[in-house]
């Protein structure tokens, strides 16, 4: 990995074997955004990263290698089998992106693959339509926030947050004019951003954090004794309304309900697989000041329901979305691919 990066935080790096192998992506400065994520690759590089992931499986004797990614995962766990990869691949897909350059070659690479899996149904979906087999298991949360507090005095709940980069594509700034519209209805209720520094953030912010009282925005690293968790676990709601998704399902709105905080949320991809519309939250069209704003008046307005939404959506999230289920449906996966 290089420099600037890290592994994540969620690894056990006193109990796992962690290996590092080349990167064959043509990337940059991804984190300065001085490359393009997804630019080319180099031949050479991807040959001996296939050499040190299959000298990896046969050292390590293992009997499923399993890829984590997006198409060009996909095409490397295809590759690899194609060029002598003894054991089966699975790979898990966190979005899918088509249609696909080269498509006659890396439909080959597909069909190589063991199995395909996703979490949600969209994405499941989205591959199936593209003719590749897959199947859907749920993982759990990875961001536990309510563990995360530690010893953090939490406040009764008294807040509205937008917590994710300040930019357009998260709709910082639907959540800035829906704010500065409400915020003075309800002066007893805190209005705030939870943003990490950004090379495009939206315009604004500062005049409206002077003009209006209740409006606070916090910058990471965050001071006097604010943290994200004291920040969420204080949230009557999330104001969310993503325009552009990365990954599905978009982490920040499933670690949001899991913490027992309902969210207003795009209605797009694979969200309206979380959020059950008044009941954990509620969906609004892309860009929509409008109804984004009329939907958390409606919200704020009954404040004991409110909570009573935060408590389905940890009881809905931990239902359907854990871990114990996953690991039991990925062993089962891996027995049946072991099995032919």
């Amino acid at each position: 990995i290089g420099e600037g990066r890290s592994l994540p935080f969620c690894l056990d790096e006193s109990n796992m074997d962690i290996h590092y192998v080349t990167d064959a992506r043509e990337r940059g400065g991804v984190l300065e955004r001085t490359g393009k994520q997804t630019g080319g690759m180099s031949f050479f590089r991807l040959r001996k990263q296939v050499q040190e992931i299959k000298a990896i499986c046969k050292e390590q004797k293992l009997d499923v290698l399993h890829l984590f990614g997006y198409n060009r995962t996909a095409h490397l766990a295809g590759g690899l089998c194609l060029f002598g990869l003894k054991i089966p691949v699975v790979t898990t897909m966190f979005g899918a992106i088509f249609p696909e350059r080269l498509s006659f070659l890396t439909k080959r690479l597909w069909n190589r693959i063991d199995a395909v899996v996703t979490a949600t149904e969209f994405v499941k979906n989205k591959l199936e339509s593209n003719g590749i087999p897959t199947k859907q298991i749920r993982h759990g949360v990875i961001r536990d926030l309510v563990k995360e507090k530690g010893d953090c005095e939490i406040l009764p709940k008294h807040r509205v947050l937008f917590w994710r980069d300040m930019t357009i594509e998260n709709g910082a700034d639907v959540a800035l004019a829906a704010f500065e519209k409400i915020a003075p209805i309800y002066p007893d209720i805190s209005f705030n951003f939870a943003v990490r520094k950004h090379w495009e953030p939206i315009e604004g912010v500062e005049e409206v954090e002077s003009r209006i009282s209740n409006f606070t925005v916090y910058h990471f690293p965050y001071s006097d004794g604010i943290t994200l968790p004291k920040l969420l676990l204080e949230s009557l709601c999330v104001v969310m309304p993503i325009r552009q998704m990365s990954i599905d399902p978009q982490l920040v709105i499933a670690e949001t309900l899991a913490s027992g905080v309902p969210i207003i949320t795009t209605n797009q991809r694979s969200n309206p697989e979380f959020i059950q519309e008044g009941e954990t939250g509620c969906l609004v069209p892309l860009g929509d000041v409008d109804a984004t704003t009329n939907a958390l008046d409606l919200m704020l307005a009954d404040q004991e329901k409110l909570l009573r939404m935060g408590e389905r959506a940890k009881e809905d999230i931990s239902s359907r979305w854990n871990w114990n289920g996953y690991a039991s449906e990925l062993l089962e996966l891996y027995k049946s691919i072991l099995k032919k």
